[in-house]
């Protein structure tokens, strides 16, 4: 499945870049994002994603890598997770893009390859698209929270 989203944000790429990578600001922004470790920056993270989607609970441990990145400019990382309970694999692919919009502002782009096996697949793609954008409006609702502090 693949997900476009976009948000016109209020600062510049170079302060949205500084809350990114700030680890702990950033997990605060996503939905269910838990128990999260820098292994080495800007590189690998652990974490735990916590959702319920339709009848699932889902508790799933990630790895994240870090592919490649440009300060400001862009991130792109793969995630990899499996439910115990369910037996439920997510697989993400996730580009995020920063550029400049407007005197001071900045246009924040997310291209996101999700992959699902397990039973959360029986669901279809309908029920996941809808809890994948709840998920970014939410998280576009923390960041704008987190940027207001800068």
């Amino acid at each position: 499945m693949d997900f476009k989203m976009e948000a016109i944000l209020p600062n510049s790429p170079s302060d949205v870049w500084l809350v990114m990578v700030d680890i702990g600001r950033i997990a605060a922004c996503i939905p269910g994002c838990e128990q999260i470790e820098e292994r080495e920056k800007l590189k690998l993270y652990r974490a735990v994603l916590k959702q319920k989607i339709g009848p699932f609970k889902l508790e799933v441990p990630a790895e994240i890598v870090v592919d490649d990145y440009e300060e400001p400019n862009f991130v792109r990382a793969r995630a990899v997770g499996k439910d115990k309970f369910t037996g439920t694999t997510l697989t993400v692919n996730l580009e995020v893009k920063l550029g400049s919009e407007g005197k001071a502002g900045s246009r924040l782009g997310v291209d996101a390859n999700l992959q699902v096996a397990g039973r959360l697949a029986s669901l279809g793609y309908s029920i996941i698209k809808k809890k994948a954008e709840e998920n970014f409006a939410q998280f576009d609702e923390r960041l704008r929270a987190e940027l207001e502090k800068i």
